[in-house]
């Protein structure tokens, strides 16, 4: 079996945190957002990174530096956001690149879970195609998803951010495929070649796959309790934080400070006087005489006398 993850995006939506910075290796604790999935998949014949080639060199730093031997970095073609191939379109290079014959787990790299991978691999090698899906439990809540519906763990449908949710149970980022059906990337692509949707809008929504592909094969739900994050906001890695960390992580140094919850200040960081609440201080950066609550602030900043809430500061920003 081979894995595929995705982990080529900009992460737009985090800038200036992400504009020089891999979303999928911004910390959390101790090590890289991507090695939580990463360490889960030792057993695997190889683990494909799908990046693109302004990171690369970052994931292979990364892959050298935990010792992860069976993975290897694919350079997606983009420059940026606007030439990113989608997320089907990844994938469709990747497995024509690489001749891909393979039972095939695919995951996003920026997505925290709570589950066991090597569960759902034995659960889908049973069945067939499927999809991890969580429970949010609340259908309002589940307006804000693509939702799949269910017979028992079968998938009888697929809506994106429904209006009237037919189950609560939401598609993530996380799919098995057997080699057997690997084909359907291939006729997902074929089908809407020939209907009127653009190509770079069905070959990045993953949900409309599954909307389709489920009509095709019989598909199927895993389904998990616990905690799922995608950290692709200031507030979603703010939550992963407070998750996976234990208390505050204080590797810096700090004199009079009032630290509230979920405070991260990393190595080299020094703060005098200053009130943190749910907070990332990234290394070197410099704060004094200021309040800061429910922020991310790069490396390498001066920040004095500031009252900041709500904010993503760029790295060698002066305050």
């Amino acid at each position: 079996m081979k894995a595929i993850v995705l982990a080529g995006g900009h992460a737009t939506r985090l800038w200036p945190i992400t504009k020089n910075r891999a979303k999928p290796l911004l910390p959390i604790g101790k090590k890289p957002i991507i090695d939580y999935i990463i360490e889960d998949l030792d057993d695997l014949d190889e683990v494909l990174i799908s990046t693109n080639a302004k990171f690369s060199t970052d994931f292979e730093d990364y892959a050298e530096e935990y010792g992860r031997d069976n993975v290897r970095v694919v350079v997606e073609d983009q420059d940026s956001e606007a030439d990113k191939p989608g997320t089907i379109g990844a994938i469709l290079k990747i497995l024509e690149q690489e001749s891909i014959d393979d039972d095939l787990l695919i995951i996003g790299g920026d997505n925290i879970y709570s589950f066991d991978i090597s569960k759902f691999i034995d659960y889908a090698e049973e069945r067939g195609p499927a999809n991890v899906v969580y429970d949010v439990k609340d259908f309002e809540l589940a307006s804000s998803f693509g939702i799949v519906d269910t017979d028992k763990d079968r998938i009888v449908g697929f809506e994106e951010k429904p209006e009237e949710p037919p189950s609560t149970l939401a598609s993530t980022a996380c799919y098995y495929f057997p080699k057997d059906h690997i084909n359907l990337f291939q006729e997902y692509d074929k089908h809407f070649q020939e209907t009127s949707i653009p190509k770079e809008k069905y070959l990045d929504e993953p949900g409309r796959l599954i909307e389709w592909a489920h009509n095709q094969v019989d598909m199927y739900a895993y389904s998990f309790d616990g905690h799922w994050f995608d950290v692709g906001t200031r507030q979603g890695y703010l939550e992963a934080t407070a998750e996976i960390v234990e208390g505050n992580q204080i590797e810096g140094e700090t004199t009079g400070c009032d630290l509230g919850e979920n405070v991260v200040i990393m190595e080299d960081a020094e703060l005098e006087n200053v009130k943190l609440r749910n907070t990332i201080v990234f290394p070197n950066t410099n704060i004094v005489d200021s309040e800061i609550r429910n922020s991310l602030i790069d490396e390498n900043c001066e920040i004095q006398d500031t009252d900041l809430n709500d904010a993503v500061i760029g790295e060698h920003t002066k305050l």
